[in-house]
């Protein structure tokens, strides 16, 4: 049997309950409901580590964050462990990785892959984010925050500072599209097309950003006393979305609206 090409599909911080298939019956995730029904959902899938790059070191390297020593977003990942793009590689794959990555001390690093094309979350010189070279390329070097403002604004619903045909999301979908058409098919490959979103900023374009009603929308669910919190988050973070006496009702309510 001939080795399978093998495309692996990454959204970033996206929970079961955003997806119409997985229980959510307001949610509108056709393509995602039809991956559901053609392949395997599983239903009682937990992540090994709540926080980006502890979790998806884990992906890669195939062990628990114990295993990898990477327990947060500022820990290194290990240098002395075979990748899954690394064995996929020695195996004789093409492994090309497509958006964000999250890779740690060096967000560039290829940890296995024999070509990236960056679009990472956090600010970037355009000389070193192909995603902003796209940008700037069709006029738009003047965004500041492509993925929607952050400090303050982080948890704030607000509108996407391109069109749709130039956003994040859309440059991954593009890109990945286009490698699988000119891939040497002498040889299989491993394409990794990982978005940035539904991760906060939350900046959607149109018409995306008004695809819900906010009076169908329900209220996030949230713990019996929820008012008496005083959460270490408000501390920790100084955000908007906390307030010393626990989460704000105001801003539940625009995340409803959004």
């Amino acid at each position: 049997m001939s080795q399978p090409n093998v495309l692996l599909i990454f959204t970033d911080q996206q929970r079961a309950d955003t997806i119409h298939a997985a229980g959510n019956p307001i949610i509108k995730t056709p393509h995602l409901d039809r991956l559901a029904a053609e392949g395997v959902l599983f239903k009682n899938a937990y992540t090994p580590s709540p926080v980006c790059v502890s979790a998806r070191c884990s992906l890669i390297y195939g062990l628990y964050p114990h295993n990898t020593g990477c327990f947060d977003n500022g820990y290194p990942m290990p240098d002395d462990k075979p990748s899954l793009m690394e064995l996929l590689s020695r195996a004789g794959y093409r492994t090309h990785g497509i958006g964000k990555m999250h890779f740690t001390p060096d967000s560039h690093a290829l940890r296995g892959f024999q070509t990236r094309e960056h679009q990472e979350e956090m600010r970037a010189r355009v000389e070193d984010d192909d995603y902003l070279k796209f940008l700037r390329a069709n006029g738009f070097d003047h965004v500041y925050d492509p993925f929607g403002q952050r400090g303050e604004m982080y948890y704030i619903p607000q509108p996407a500072q391109m069109p749709a045909r130039l956003h994040g999301t859309n440059w991954v979908g593009d890109r990945a599209v286009e490698f699988i058409r000119n891939a040497d098919r002498s040889r299989p490959f491993f394409l990794w097309a990982s978005f940035i979103h539904p991760h906060p900023p939350f900046s959607p374009p149109t018409p995306w950003n008004k695809l819900y009603r906010a009076a169908l929308m329900p209220l996030p669910k949230r713990p019996d006393g929820f008012e008496t919190l005083h959460t270490y988050m408000n501390k920790y973070q100084n955000r908007y979305k906390y307030r010393d006496n626990g989460i704000d009702n105001n801003l539940l309510r625009v995340m409803k609206a959004y």
